[in-house]
């Protein structure tokens, strides 16, 4: 502040090194300023309650309020980056208030009933109120109440980032409760700031958009703190085809088999819609390597639960169990022996030429049928979500195809390696992203996996009998000598910790160095077999298997021995697609 002791209806301005930074407001009860701006440091102000008519902005630096605040006209609260401002009380009276800025606005107990926009990327908060019923809008950042006000109703309209085609970084969450809720652009949660998952309450109903969404945490498996998201609903719930993203949450790994009943719907009135591509019983991949199902008629007969189930490479059917098939290139044909009941499906897609590049690229749980054209560079695909076909041009002859899920949203990534340069290129499907990354050199064998076991793909390539690995939860290299030149390197999760485990296939012997279960050999095959360990009776671990001219041999972990009649000695076998 300037020498001149300050008067009503001021503009105060608080530089960011000054000496004196507790301060205590003497002016006699509800006294006026027009403004007031903080450059930073870390002051509290105390005293007596004031009316503020211009705003507040705080540059940085985390500031305390605990005089209490009464507005008297529109106004904004603006926080720069890294700037935080906690204001004890306030009272709105009837006055508009934008919570603006990249920063962070809480406000500890709110009455009134003026109007809160939320507007920049940063977080606004209630924690408790006092009668508060104002409307809230959200237009962007990020707004939290744990506060009861459930005469407040919530609109949540943000835009969407240019080239994102999931909803707005906007939203609502909190534990608190609201009132009637409209999900037009952005997403809703639950959780607080201190506690990231949580219950939210919402009164008088809930009516989102396709272009909104749900996005769940689940850090556990009851719903709450320490546990996993839900909201609870009173009213009606219209759910619009919104998207839902379920999200493993601090390091929890949904087990299979496990149910989360992430929105509750009071009475025995019916969920109205449902979510994005999830009709009834739908499977769907989630992020990190997860996968659910979702019913609208789970807890008491009428609320949306989801139940996290396997997912499985090769997996045509959705149950969970790699499927026998293979592609005859003489005709390019697909022949599928569905595991779910025992089915046969055939269908023509691809040309004799084409490398088949089958995975989940639609995110329904289900493997797709797809084959890169070296000659064009061009992927074809097949979406068992709804059958439909598309193609997408990424890639040039020679290159060779490698797709996963290198950004971990639950949908296989276009992506190859170019053996010329040793570079990966990717086209992600989160946001139609491009990486281009240099690993590896002309002569390598590209290998495919998650080993960190952070549901993200890694790249990793085998060198005349080592392995050399760039690791995507830290960016982080490591090289690992496993196997000779001459081996089929066979990457798979052996023992169903999540991990890629490194093995190889010799002259019909395995050798695995799983990540958790450590090293095993053993002789499974003969030589001049084609190796295909995946996952065949759906406990969550890939068994060993052989494709010997049309009959296919495979040591289950769980069901044993087996083998099964399925293809011609010069058919290529699915699960070998990558290997």
């Amino acid at each position: 502040m300037n020498s001149s002791p300050p008067v009503a209806n001021d503009d105060l301005v608080f530089p960011a090194a000054a000496a004196q930074q507790t301060n205590n407001n003497n002016f006699f009860l509800l006294t006026t300023f027009h403004s007031i701006t903080v450059e930073g440091g870390t002051y509290t102000f105390g005293g007596n309650l004031f009316r503020l008519s211009g705003g507040l902005t705080i540059n940085a630096g985390t500031q305390t309020f605990n005089a209490p605040i009464n507005l008297t006209g529109a106004q904004n609260f603006t926080t720069g980056t890294g700037a935080t401002v906690t204001i004890l009380v306030l009272t709105t009276s009837s006055q508009l208030l934008i919570i603006d800025g990249t920063g962070i606005v809480g406000i500890g107990l709110i009455s009134g009933s003026g109007a809160i926009l939320k507007s920049g990327q940063g977080i606004g908060a209630i924690v408790a109120a006092a009668g508060y019923s104002g409307p809230i809008t959200i237009n962007d950042g990020i707004f939290v109440v744990d506060a009861n006000i459930p005469s407040s109703t919530v609109t949540i309209q943000g835009t969407p980032p240019a080239g994102i085609t999931i909803p707005a970084l906007s939203g609502l969450g909190g534990t608190g409760t609201v009132g009637q809720t409209t999900v037009t652009s952005g997403g809703i949660s639950a959780g607080t700031l201190t506690s990231p998952t949580g219950i939210l309450n919402i009164s008088g109903g809930i009516n989102f958009t396709s272009q909104g969404g749900y996005l769940c945490k689940l850090g556990g498996t009851t719903p709450g703190a320490s546990g996993h998201d839900q909201l609870n609903v009173t009213g009606s719930v219209f759910l619009n085809d919104a998207l839902l993203a379920p999200l493993p949450w601090a390091g929890f790994q949904p087990a299979i088999g496990d149910t989360y009943v992430i929105l509750r719907n009071d009475g025995t009135d019916p969920i109205i819609g449902t979510f994005a591509n999830l009709p009834e019983g739908a499977g769907f991949a989630g992020p990190l390597n997860t996968a659910f199902q979702i019913t609208y008629h789970g807890g008491d007969g009428n609320d949306v639960a989801i139940q996290r189930v396997a997912h499985t490479s090769f997996d045509f059917d959705g149950d969970g169990k790699t499927d026998v098939a293979v592609f005859r290139p003489s005709n390019g044909a697909w022949y599928e022996l569905l595991s779910s009941d025992g089915s046969f499906r055939g269908l023509s897609f691809g040309i004799a030429t084409d490398k088949i590049v089958p995975g989940d690229y639609d995110g329904d749980n289900k493997t797709d049928v797809a084959v890169f054209r070296p000659a064009e560079g061009t992927w074809y695909f097949l979406h068992s979500r709804n059958s439909t076909f598309s193609a997408t041009q990424f890639g040039q002859n020679g290159d060779i195809p490698m797709p996963n899920d290198f950004d971990g949203d639950g949908r296989a990534d276009t992506a190859v390696f170019r053996p010329s340069s040793g570079t990966w290129y990717e086209l992600r499907s989160l946001g139609n992203q491009f990486v281009g990354t240099q690993f590896g050199q002309d002569g390598d064998v590209p290998v495919m996996g998650d080993f960190d076991g952070d549901g993200m793909g890694d790249l990793a390539v085998f060198r005349g009998g080592t392995w050399y690995l760039l690791l995507s939860a830290d960016n982080s290299f490591s090289a690992l000598q496993y196997g000779i030149a001459t081996d089929k390197a066979v990457p798979a999760d052996f023992d169903g910790d999540g991990n890629t485990d490194v093995a190889v296939f010799r002259d019909g012997a395995w050798y695995i160095h799983a990540s958790t279960a450590g090293d095993q050999a053993f002789a499974f095959g003969i030589t001049g077999d084609r190796p295909v360990p995946a996952d065949y009776d759906g406990d969550g671990r890939a068994d060993a298997a052989v494709y010997r001219n049309g009959i296919w041999y495979y040591l289950r972990t769980t069901a044993g021995f087996g083998a099964a009649s399925w293809g011609l000695p010069a058919d290529k076998p699915v699960p070998s697609a990558f290997n």
